[in-house]
Protein backbone atom coordinates (compact mmCIF):
# COMPACT_ATOMS: atom_id res chain seq x y z
CA UNK A 1 0.00 0.00 0.00
CA UNK A 2 1.16 3.53 -0.74
CA UNK A 3 0.81 6.33 1.81
CA UNK A 4 1.21 10.09 1.47
CA UNK A 5 3.70 11.81 3.76
CA UNK A 6 3.97 15.47 4.69
CA UNK A 7 7.28 16.34 6.31
CA UNK A 8 8.42 19.21 8.53
CA UNK A 9 11.20 20.22 10.90
CA UNK A 10 8.90 20.83 13.84
CA UNK A 11 11.82 21.81 16.08
CA UNK A 12 15.58 22.14 15.50
CA UNK A 13 16.96 18.65 14.80
CA UNK A 14 13.46 17.16 15.07
CA UNK A 15 11.79 16.16 11.82
CA UNK A 16 8.32 14.63 11.67
CA UNK A 17 6.92 12.73 8.69
CA UNK A 18 3.13 12.72 9.01
CA UNK A 19 1.12 9.92 7.35
CA UNK A 20 -1.69 12.14 6.12
CA UNK A 21 -4.23 9.36 5.65
CA UNK A 22 -3.55 7.76 9.05
CA UNK A 23 -4.41 10.11 11.93
CA UNK A 24 -1.96 9.72 14.84
CA UNK A 25 0.64 8.02 12.63
CA UNK A 26 4.00 9.74 12.31
CA UNK A 27 7.72 9.09 12.12
CA UNK A 28 10.24 11.23 14.01
CA UNK A 29 13.98 11.57 13.57
CA UNK A 30 16.78 14.11 13.80
CA UNK A 31 16.98 14.38 10.01
CA UNK A 32 14.45 14.63 7.20
CA UNK A 33 15.89 11.60 5.42
CA UNK A 34 15.63 9.39 8.51
CA UNK A 35 12.09 10.52 9.33
CA UNK A 36 11.02 9.46 5.83
CA UNK A 37 13.08 6.26 5.91
CA UNK A 38 11.52 5.16 9.20
CA UNK A 39 7.97 5.97 8.08
CA UNK A 40 7.13 2.54 6.57
CA UNK A 41 8.03 0.85 9.86
CA UNK A 42 6.00 3.36 11.86
CA UNK A 43 3.02 2.79 9.53
CA UNK A 44 3.25 -0.98 10.05
CA UNK A 45 3.46 -0.42 13.82
CA UNK A 46 0.46 1.90 13.62
CA UNK A 47 -1.77 -0.83 12.18
CA UNK A 48 -0.67 -3.18 14.95
CA UNK A 49 -1.47 -0.43 17.47
CA UNK A 50 -4.96 0.02 16.04
CA UNK A 51 -5.70 -3.70 16.24
CA UNK A 52 -4.40 -3.80 19.83
CA UNK A 53 -7.23 -1.43 20.75
CA UNK A 54 -9.86 -2.98 18.49
CA UNK A 55 -9.34 -6.64 17.57
CA UNK A 56 -11.93 -6.35 14.79
CA UNK A 57 -9.50 -4.17 12.83
CA UNK A 58 -7.17 -6.09 10.51
CA UNK A 59 -3.41 -5.95 10.76
CA UNK A 60 -2.15 -4.82 7.37
CA UNK A 61 0.68 -7.03 6.15
CA UNK A 62 1.00 -5.60 2.64
CA UNK A 63 4.34 -3.94 1.76
CA UNK A 64 4.32 -0.26 2.73
CA UNK A 65 5.39 2.39 0.24
CA UNK A 66 5.52 6.11 1.00
CA UNK A 67 5.50 9.23 -1.11
CA UNK A 68 6.47 12.67 0.20
CA UNK A 69 3.84 15.03 -1.16
CA UNK A 70 4.78 18.15 0.80
CA UNK A 71 7.73 19.46 2.79
CA UNK A 72 7.59 22.42 5.16
CA UNK A 73 10.60 24.22 6.58
CA UNK A 74 9.93 26.01 9.85
CA UNK A 75 10.88 29.66 10.15
CA UNK A 76 11.06 32.36 12.80
CA UNK A 77 7.90 34.45 13.06
CA UNK A 78 8.26 38.07 11.99
CA UNK A 79 5.47 39.00 14.42
CA UNK A 80 6.38 37.08 17.59
CA UNK A 81 9.98 37.01 18.84
CA UNK A 82 11.34 33.51 19.52
CA UNK A 83 8.29 31.80 17.93
CA UNK A 84 8.99 29.05 15.40
CA UNK A 85 6.26 28.73 12.76
CA UNK A 86 5.27 25.11 12.11
CA UNK A 87 3.58 23.51 9.14
CA UNK A 88 0.16 24.12 7.74
CA UNK A 89 -0.07 21.52 5.01
CA UNK A 90 -2.45 21.52 2.05
CA UNK A 91 -4.25 18.64 3.75
CA UNK A 92 -4.91 20.83 6.79
CA UNK A 93 -7.25 22.99 4.70
CA UNK A 94 -9.88 20.25 4.40
CA UNK A 95 -12.91 20.71 6.65
CA UNK A 96 -13.63 17.85 9.03
CA UNK A 97 -16.36 15.43 8.06
CA UNK A 98 -18.54 13.54 10.51
CA UNK A 99 -16.37 10.47 10.03
CA UNK A 100 -13.14 12.43 10.46
CA UNK A 101 -14.34 13.51 13.88
CA UNK A 102 -15.68 10.08 14.79
CA UNK A 103 -12.28 8.55 14.02
CA UNK A 104 -10.43 11.34 15.84
CA UNK A 105 -12.52 10.89 18.98
CA UNK A 106 -11.81 7.18 18.98
CA UNK A 107 -8.08 7.71 18.50
CA UNK A 108 -7.97 10.37 21.21
CA UNK A 109 -9.55 7.85 23.54
CA UNK A 110 -6.90 5.27 22.69
CA UNK A 111 -3.93 7.62 22.98
CA UNK A 112 -5.23 8.69 26.38
CA UNK A 113 -5.67 5.08 27.47
CA UNK A 114 -2.06 4.41 26.47
CA UNK A 115 -0.86 7.36 28.54
CA UNK A 116 -2.80 6.26 31.60
CA UNK A 117 -1.52 2.71 31.22
CA UNK A 118 2.08 3.93 31.19
CA UNK A 119 1.35 5.99 34.33
CA UNK A 120 -0.43 3.17 36.18
CA UNK A 121 2.65 1.77 38.01
CA UNK A 122 4.11 5.22 38.78
CA UNK A 123 4.36 5.97 42.49
CA UNK A 124 3.62 9.42 43.92
CA UNK A 125 7.32 9.85 44.62
CA UNK A 126 8.22 9.05 41.01
CA UNK A 127 5.39 11.26 39.79
CA UNK A 128 6.90 14.39 41.33
CA UNK A 129 10.59 13.45 41.42
CA UNK A 130 12.82 15.86 39.46
CA UNK A 131 14.49 14.12 36.51
CA UNK A 132 17.96 15.25 35.53
CA UNK A 133 17.99 16.76 32.06
CA UNK A 134 14.19 16.73 31.67
CA UNK A 135 13.06 20.09 30.34
CA UNK A 136 9.64 19.73 32.05
CA UNK A 137 11.21 18.73 35.34
CA UNK A 138 9.24 15.63 36.27
CA UNK A 139 6.51 13.24 35.13
CA UNK A 140 3.96 15.64 36.64
CA UNK A 141 5.57 18.47 34.67
CA UNK A 142 5.27 16.52 31.42
CA UNK A 143 1.57 15.93 32.08
CA UNK A 144 1.12 19.65 32.74
CA UNK A 145 2.83 20.27 29.40
CA UNK A 146 0.59 17.81 27.52
CA UNK A 147 -2.55 19.40 28.92
CA UNK A 148 -1.30 22.94 28.36
CA UNK A 149 -0.27 22.24 24.77
CA UNK A 150 -3.58 20.63 23.82
CA UNK A 151 -5.46 23.55 25.35
CA UNK A 152 -3.17 25.93 23.45
CA UNK A 153 -3.94 24.14 20.17
CA UNK A 154 -7.66 24.70 20.75
CA UNK A 155 -6.86 28.27 21.68
CA UNK A 156 -5.61 28.92 18.17
CA UNK A 157 -9.24 28.45 17.11
CA UNK A 158 -10.45 30.49 20.12
CA UNK A 159 -11.86 27.39 21.80
CA UNK A 160 -9.52 26.91 24.76
CA UNK A 161 -10.48 26.56 28.40
CA UNK A 162 -9.66 29.45 30.73
CA UNK A 163 -6.33 28.41 32.26
CA UNK A 164 -7.18 30.16 35.53
CA UNK A 165 -9.94 27.59 36.03
CA UNK A 166 -7.70 24.55 35.50
CA UNK A 167 -7.72 21.90 38.24
CA UNK A 168 -4.43 21.80 40.15
CA UNK A 169 -3.85 18.07 39.73
CA UNK A 170 -2.12 17.35 36.37
CA UNK A 171 -4.27 14.29 35.68
CA UNK A 172 -7.46 16.22 36.40
CA UNK A 173 -6.18 18.98 34.14
CA UNK A 174 -5.62 16.46 31.35
CA UNK A 175 -9.17 15.17 31.74
CA UNK A 176 -10.65 18.69 31.69
CA UNK A 177 -8.72 19.67 28.56
CA UNK A 178 -9.53 16.43 26.76
CA UNK A 179 -13.23 16.78 27.58
CA UNK A 180 -13.19 20.25 26.01
CA UNK A 181 -11.33 18.95 22.96
CA UNK A 182 -13.96 16.26 22.42
CA UNK A 183 -16.80 18.76 22.81
CA UNK A 184 -15.28 21.31 20.44
CA UNK A 185 -14.37 18.82 17.71
CA UNK A 186 -18.00 17.81 17.30
CA UNK A 187 -18.87 21.49 16.84
CA UNK A 188 -16.15 21.85 14.21
CA UNK A 189 -17.64 19.34 11.75
CA UNK A 190 -17.78 21.10 8.39
CA UNK A 191 -16.03 24.22 9.65
CA UNK A 192 -13.82 26.00 7.12
CA UNK A 193 -12.33 28.28 9.78
CA UNK A 194 -8.61 28.95 9.37
CA UNK A 195 -6.92 31.30 11.82
CA UNK A 196 -3.48 32.90 11.92
CA UNK A 197 -1.29 33.70 14.89
CA UNK A 198 2.38 34.72 14.75
CA UNK A 199 2.40 33.92 10.99
CA UNK A 200 1.20 30.34 11.65
CA UNK A 201 -2.06 29.00 10.24
CA UNK A 202 -4.40 26.71 12.17
CA UNK A 203 -7.48 24.64 11.32
CA UNK A 204 -9.55 21.97 13.03
CA UNK A 205 -7.69 19.26 11.10
CA UNK A 206 -4.33 20.62 12.21
CA UNK A 207 -5.48 20.70 15.85
CA UNK A 208 -6.36 16.99 15.64
CA UNK A 209 -3.06 16.18 13.95
CA UNK A 210 -1.03 17.97 16.59
CA UNK A 211 -3.04 16.76 19.63
CA UNK A 212 -2.80 13.09 18.63
CA UNK A 213 0.90 13.38 17.86
CA UNK A 214 1.72 15.24 21.06
CA UNK A 215 0.05 12.76 23.41
CA UNK A 216 1.53 9.71 21.64
CA UNK A 217 4.97 11.31 21.50
CA UNK A 218 5.03 12.13 25.21
CA UNK A 219 3.59 8.76 26.19
CA UNK A 220 6.65 7.20 24.57
CA UNK A 221 8.80 9.85 26.23
CA UNK A 222 7.43 9.03 29.70
CA UNK A 223 7.83 5.29 29.14
CA UNK A 224 11.50 5.85 28.35
CA UNK A 225 12.02 8.07 31.40
CA UNK A 226 10.44 5.50 33.72
CA UNK A 227 13.20 3.05 32.87
CA UNK A 228 15.56 5.52 34.60
CA UNK A 229 13.50 5.98 37.77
Amino acid sequence: MRYRLAVEDIEPNHWVAWALDLPACFSSAQTQANAVAHAPGRIADYHVWLSSHDSSLPVINDPVEVEVVETFYSFASSECPNYLVNAFFQDDHRPLSYWDVAVALRLLQWTHQDLLEVLRPVTQEQFNKPIAGEVHGSIAGILEHIAGAENWYLGQLHLALDRTQFPKDPLDKLEAVRSNTQTQLVKLIGSECITERCNELWSARKVIRRALWHERDHTQHIAQLLTRL
